[in-house]
């Protein structure tokens, strides 16, 4: 199986080019997630290689617009927050087609149903509406699932659930927009519950609705970690990778679990953040390549 990778978060403050040459020797890797800021995406990574596709992210982005404005949102009741969302929106398109102008395949862009507590099952879908009547060149439109509100604790994002997910990525291929689809990222369905069960059942409820796009590895712990607070959206690796929390529930077993219950996709793979650790380019990358192995063999 060949992986997409989320290596910013594992990526060091100095020696990058020599961190993203090392990737490009694990074999099962043929592309990188790359984040979308508030205002802005990064450029292709040096030394990544030129013939990697990519997958855009808008997550770092629309958190940091909600830290500011807490209406901001694809799925925003508010009229306001709903434009700023679409704005924001038409940059991260704008983005994709630059990374394609430039030679570089974007296989999907990730979207996400902020804001916060009070997301509108409704005006997401019109959001997306609007929006998928933009030029997106080949790259499909993914909804990608984050932790929905649950009585009794603050969630890490709170967006909306994944059934109202899928049942919008279902309408609106009905409405004809077939780029359309959902994907899960493992730690965000765990920490929605705090039961792993809760990833495999929300790609068995995607893959029999036909619109489940994709599958990004990324771990919790519901204990503090060098990482932070429990439940923390920080990128745990499987507990199997070098230097990572005992506690982390993201392993082998859990990621086998999660392969049969997803089927073949057109998108697998991780994301990793490496910790505290004072770690070299090239301890970085064997932590990545040990995480491969456990999803891509």
């Amino acid at each position: 199986m060949s992986l997409i990778v989320g290596a910013y978060p594992a990526q060091p403050g100095e020696l990058q080019e020599q961190f993203y040459r090392g990737l490009a020797a694990i074999s099962p890797i043929r592309g990188l997630e790359l984040p979308y800021g508030p205002y802005g995406g990064t450029g292709w990574p040096a030394g990544a290689p030129e013939g990697w596709s990519a997958v855009v992210t808008a997550i770092p982005g629309t958190m940091q617009r909600l830290g500011t404005h807490k209406a901001f949102g694809l799925a925003s009741a508010d009229a306001a927050g709903r434009r700023e969302a679409l704005d924001f929106a038409a940059g991260v398109r704008d983005y994709a087609l630059r990374l394609q102008d430039a030679g570089h395949e974007v296989e999907a862009v990730e979207l996400h149903s902020a804001p916060t507590g009070g997301a509108s099952a409704r005006w997401f879908e019109e959001s997306l509406k609007e929006l998928l009547g933009w030029d997106w060149g080949p790259a499909r439109v993914l909804i990608e699932h984050c932790d929905a509100p649950r009585p009794g604790a603050s969630p890490e994002k709170g967006f909306l659930t994944f059934a109202e997910e899928v049942d919008i990525a279902v309408s609106l291929r009905d409405q004809g927009w077939e780029q359309v689809g959902v994907t899960v990222n493992w730690a965000r369905s765990v920490i929605e519950s705090g039961n792993p069960d809760t990833a495999v059942e929300h790609l068995s409820l995607g893959r029999d609705a036909g619109v489940l796009e994709g599958l990004v590895f990324s771990g919790c712990s519901p204990e503090e970690t060098g990482f932070g607070y429990a439940w923390i959206d920080a990128h745990l690796p499987a507990v199997e990778v070098q230097g990572a929390p005992p506690t982390s529930v993201l392993n082998r077993r859990q990621i086998d679990r999660c392969l049969a219950a997803a089927g073949p996709l057109p998108i697998l793979g991780f994301k990793i953040g490496l910790g505290p650790d004072e770690l070299s380019p090239a301890d970085r990358v064997e932590r990545l390549r040990q995480m491969a192995v456990l999803v891509g063999e």
